[in-house]
Formats: structure tokens, C-alpha cells, sequence
């Protein structure tokens, strides 16, 4: 089975890796669309643009399955899905499965973006669970490398007053700040990819991995080495937009 995961950076690599764990037979895709990243300040349509020609560059690679390894994103699945018949998985349904059977009052991390579309705190809410959203714009850029610093006590202030049974890191980039944002806020954390390695059943054939990146830089190639663990030639493909 050949999978397609994609992101706006490094982020989904997290969930890849996840997944490679759970079926370490697959042959798997991954594009980062690193050019035109932070998704999470990006509107709906500009989202759905971009979104959509990364579905077309699977189609081209006949991939059997797509993988949105992007909570900012996985809020338009609904929407993505419309453009192709392949069949789409997301990071935030299974979440919202895993949450509802495990918690009652949560705190919902995400990108502006995320919070803003609201679909993930709705459907939290739809099952009776209490949600405390915040916006964090400042982790994706700094992960990602486009800035020099983070304060994540100051970003995180909002929620320090407040008690939670845990706190859902509702962007894949962010269970790389995972130890910081526990500390901070003293509570467990909620990661999606691993609840969606768990949930999703893929039928494993050959292992295989090959990496897109639309924008190839030295400090990308030394963080995707150090998500996954092992040296990977990254490919350069700007897909037009």
C-alpha cells in the first residue's frame, strides 16, 4: 500500500514517524510544502488551494490513501475530499475519538488558523467535552526556523490559571515542544499522530520512504534527520500553485 502524508513543514513528520512505527511495511510519501509555510495564518481558500495540488501530485504518484498530517488543514478534510476519490485521513477526527473516551475539560492548542475555523473545538464540544482554545502563533515559525525565538510561558499564560485533565496539541508541529509545554502548564499532552497510528489500519506491503520538501534548505535537512531519526535526501518539488 502506498500512502501520501503532507504538511506545510516538519510537522507531519511527527505523525509520519508514528506511523512508520505502528506499519513499518508501507511505502510512504511525504511533501512539506516549506515554501508557503505557516499554513496557520493562511486563510480557507488560500488553505484549499495549496491543499489541493498536493492532492493532485499523489494522484499522479497513484498513491492509495492520503494522510493530512496537519491539524490546520484536517479541519477542511470535508473539503479536500470533494477533489479526489482517494480516500482521506485526518489527524483531528481520531483525536476527537480518543478525547472523548478519555477526558472531560481539555485545552486545545492550535494555529490561528485552527482556532479561527472552530471545527475542531466544535466537534470537541458536540461530545460534552469543556474546551479551552488558544491560539499559539509563535510555535510553527520558530520550529520551523523563520524565528529566532520563543517564549513559551508568555504564549501559554492564558491557560497557566486554569486546571486541566490534558491539553491537546492540536498542530503537529507542536509534540516537539512537547517536554516545554508540559512543564509549562503541568499536565499531559494529547499527540495526534500517535492516536492516529493507533486508529488507522493500512495494509502494509513494501517499506519505503521518499520526502518532498517545495523549499530545500540546510537547517530543514538537518531537522527532518533529526524527526525521523536517520538521513534523508530531500527532494525539491515546488508544486505551482
Amino acid at each position: 500500500m502506498k500512502i501520501g502524508v503532507f504538511d506545510s513543514g516538519i510537522g507531519g513528520l511527527n505523525v509520519l514517524k508514528e506511523i512508520m512505527k505502528k506499519h513499518p511495511n508501507l511505502e510512504c510519501l511525504y511533501y512539506g510544502d516549506t515554501l508557503y509555510l505557516p499554513y496557520g495564518e493562511k486563510s480557507k481558500e488560500e488553505l484549499i488551494k495549496l491543499g489541493v495540488r498536493i492532492i493532485r501530485f499523489f494522484e499522479e504518484k497513484q498513491v492509495d490513501r492520503i494522510i493530512i498530517a496537519c491539524g490546520t488543514c484536517s479541519s477542511l478534510v470535508e473539503e479536500y475530499q470533494k477533489y479526489t476519490a482517494i480516500p482521506i485521513d485526518d489527524v483531528i477526527g481520531p483525536t476527537v475519538e480518543y478525547t472523548k473516551s478519555h477526558y472531560h475539560k481539555v485545552a486545545l492548542l492550535a494555529t490561528p488558523a485552527t482556532i479561527k475555523n472552530g471545527i475542531f473545538e466544535k466537534k470537541l464540544v458536540q461530545e460534552g467535552i469543556e474546551v479551552h482554545p488558544l491560539s499559539c502563533p509563535g510555535f510553527a515559525p520558530y520550529l520551523e526556523g523563520l524565528s529566532e525565538t520563543l517564549n513559551i510561558e508568555e504564549e501559554l499564560k492564558p491557560l497557566q490559571s486554569e486546571n486541566y485533565e490534558a491539553v491537546i496539541l492540536g498542530c503537529t508541529h507542536y509534540p516537539l515542544l512537547k517536554e516545554e509545554i508540559e512543564k509549562t502548564l503541568s499536565v499531559a499532552t494529547i499527540d495526534m499522530g500517535k492516536i492516529l497510528s493507533e486508529k488507522i489500519n493500512l495494509k502494509e506491503s513494501a517499506p519505503l520512504l521518499t520526502v518532498y520538501m517545495s523549499k530545500v534548505t540546510p537547517l530543514l535537512e538537518q531537522n527532518v534527520n533529526k524527526i525521523l531519526e536517520r538521513e534523508i535526501l530531500l527532494i525539491e518539488k515546488n508544486l505551482p500553485v
